[in-house]
């Protein structure tokens, strides 16, 4: 035990001291936690990738990261769902579900590697920077991949991008007139993280931020059926391409357990006191992997990216807005 100290107590304690730094001072307020870990962490990581930090920072990195992704299967519960009404719900889907596909040719269209345009669509289209660590902890088992500069890339871009739209979007519906209801579920529909969520439908007060979160959740519901589409895709190109066995996509342990939680929380068996912690403890723990991802990627590579990957995601930004908006005005039009 002492020796298993030694080894990874440097790295764990850094790495979980430079994550506080970036959790408390931001609770309540819009600055975006995800965003700060990262840099704290490229900061940090000269310190990090020493021989004495890196096991430390590794058992973070990965393992951590893929509770954190699993644990957020308890966000979802039914009764939320049901209470929403199909509407809603129909639109989060398509919303979700065109960006996934339009977005992927989007990026594409702007010469994208196919798992570079997968992860940015993905991102987009389901949660934003958890999104795309799930996904990236699928991709990074492919040979030759670059995913963990790609999502560093991608999760700072995108973070930035959704705070941008967690103060448009309230500004435009408040242009347009469009009542409080339809526009929490707009903004659901839209906005990239669950937070991002919380803080924009908070303008319109209590009775917004339920509706809007659920409509957002629905979009988080859809990552296992994501995740194994990707998994099977992977597998059929393996085949096609007459690889080995070995790079044959497997369901991953974190996917399993992401839909453990949900069931979980839909059978009674916790409190909400116990949900709320779980969920705080998923939001913990990406942060904390943030940081340690955030230490193994070099600024000099995420630049490499190129501002292609970024104008896809803002492509792919305009894609989720106009399906969602799209759905709203019918969903406005029909009779109550």
């Amino acid at each position: 035990m002492f020796k298993s100290l030694t080894k990874f107590g440097p790295g764990v304690g850094l790495g979980l001291f430079l994550a506080a730094i970036a959790y408390f001072p931001t609770q309540g307020t819009r600055v975006p936690t995800l965003l700060i870990a990262l840099l704290l962490g490229m900061l940090a990581a000269i310190v990090l990738t020493k021989p004495s930090f890196k096991p430390g920072n590794d058992l973070l990195a990965k393992p951590l990261l893929r509770v954190g992704v699993a644990l957020m299967g308890f966000r979802i519960t039914i009764s939320d769902l049901q209470a929403l009404g199909w509407q809603p719900a129909v639109i989060a889907v398509s919303a979700a579900f065109g960006t996934l596909c339009l977005g992927y040719l989007a990026g594409r269209a702007l010469k994208l590697p196919r798992a570079t345009a997968f992860l940015t669509a993905t991102s987009v289209a389901i949660c934003g920077a958890s999104a795309a660590l799930a996904i990236a902890t699928v991709l990074a088992r492919r040979p030759n991949s670059n995913v963990e500069r790609d999502v560093v890339a991608t999760v700072a871009s995108i973070t930035i991008i959704g705070t941008i739209a967690v103060v448009a979007y309230p500004a435009l519906c408040h242009f347009f007139n469009i009542p409080m209801i339809p526009s929490a579920v707009f903004l659901g529909a839209s906005i990239h993280e669950v937070a991002q969520v919380v803080a924009a439908s908070d303008v319109y007060g209590e009775a917004a931020t339920p509706a809007a979160t659920t409509v957002k959740m629905i979009r988080v519901a859809m990552m296992p059926v994501v995740i194994f589409g990707l998994l099977m895709i992977l597998s059929w190109r393996d085949r096609k391409e007459g690889e080995q066995e070995e790079n044959e996509a497997t369901v991953p342990v974190f996917l399993l357990g992401f839909v453990a939680a949900i069931v979980v929380a839909n059978t009674g068996w916790l409190t909400p006191e116990g949900i709320a912690a779980l969920t705080k403890l998923s939001s913990v723990c990406l942060i904390v992997s943030m940081v340690a991802l955030g230490a193994n990627t070099s600024i000099k590579g995420v630049m490499l990216l190129g501002p292609r990957a970024v104008g896809a995601l803002l492509i792919q930004t305009a894609i989720i807005a106009a399906i969602s908006a799209a759905g709203v005005g019918l969903m406005m039009m029909m009779p109550s």
